[in-house]
């Protein structure tokens, strides 16, 4: 590659995602059977990847948590970079950067939502576009199969295009993405009566999304899922209707069928404590009991959980519901070029 005066560089933004109800039923052991049945919403933190080509010693540079340099004429070391490489097509030495507000591993999406900005950058460096749903079923193709992590279209495909959605997954891998009908006015209320709490921890989802070997402990964890889809049934309705009483009930309702298969039992005392004091229901965000704990909140109590939560030496992470998914902006030596 030579590099040139005008060399583009491309900025794409990925929002995070909230899970609503009939998280897991998206993991391919239990969708291909059974199907999926998600109500999630995209979120207004983002993960941004940032990515140009050309360095004057040939050399390749991925920042992320830490900075891998690739030597000229090799591939890329990180995996993710290399599969996207691969996938898009091309070579040549590039800098990619990658920026977010939480680490990986906490149960918002963030390693779905990186990989939809990352094919979204190196397309639109290579001059080409991809639209939101194209760059979510590449990016599932890049963390499923040629990753091989055992994750489902949950992340990629609310983090891509955005909003508030139901995604229906079918036994052949389709997603299907019909209208939530959940109304802005039930949203804004909503969203004014939630609190995303960092737990600090985070844990490696594909060791606890791994479906596990003995029988008996598959079967439980498909009758939980199945209980799990049928109180998120419940939920979407409660929302459609606007009864946000109803959605809390299902929310506490959810949390202790979690509780029943062991993922949360570290929180009990917190949550006990924090029911006490102005939350009314809650749920732990992602998979293996890490990560964000989402509180439901009665009226006028934020200030009191604000004060526990602090006590407690935790950090919240601000947030609204975004309808905007991907977006993907390039840019020249004469500012910004095109966007998508």
């Amino acid at each position: 590659m030579t590099l040139t005066i005008d060399d583009p560089f491309v900025v794409a933004r990925t929002p995070l995602r909230l899970p609503l109800a009939g998280g897991g039923t998206d993991l391919p052991f239990y969708a291909e059977t059974h199907g999926g049945d998600l109500l999630s919403a995209a979120i207004t933190p983002q993960v941004t990847v940032v990515a140009r080509g050309g360095r004057v010693d040939g050399r390749s540079r991925f920042s992320h948590d830490s900075t891998i340099f690739t030597e000229p004429g090799a591939e890329a070391a990180d995996p993710y970079v290399r599969e996207a490489l691969r996938m898009v097509g091309g070579s040549g030495e590039l800098e990619i950067a990658s920026f977010g507000p939480v680490p990986a591993g906490s149960g918002l999406g963030s390693s779905g939502a990186f990989a939809v900005s990352l094919l979204g950058a190196l397309h639109a460096l290579r001059g080409a576009r991809r639209d939101p749903r194209t760059l979510a079923e590449e990016a599932c193709l890049l963390e499923m199969e040629r990753l091989g992590r055992p994750v489902g279209k949950h992340d990629q495909y609310v983090c891509g295009l955005g909003g508030v959605r139901r995604l229906l997954i079918q036994h052949s891998g389709e997603v299907l993405v019909p209208e939530a009908a959940v109304s802005e006015d039930t949203l804004r209320r909503l969203e004014q009566r939630l609190l995303l709490v960092f737990t600090g921890t985070t844990r490696d989802s594909t060791a606890h999304l791994a479906v596990g070997r003995a029988e008996r402990d598959l079967h439980r964890r498909i009758d939980r899922l199945h209980r799990i889809k049928e109180i998120g049934g419940r939920i979407l309705a409660s929302l459609q209707a606007g009864d946000l009483d109803g959605f809390a009930t299902l929310l506490h309702e959810h949390w202790t069928a979690k509780r029943e298969g062991g993922s949360q039992g570290a929180w009990d005392g917190f949550y006990a404590d924090a029911r006490g004091r102005g939350v009314r229901a809650g749920k732990l965000v992602g998979a293996g009991g890490g990560g964000f704990l989402l509180l439901f909140l009665e009226p006028g109590q934020r200030a009191p959980v604000l004060e526990l939560v602090a006590r407690r030496g935790l950090r919240t992470l601000p947030f609204a519901f975004t309808a905007t998914g991907t977006r993907v902006t390039a840019f020249d030596d004469h500012g910004e070029r095109s966007r998508g």
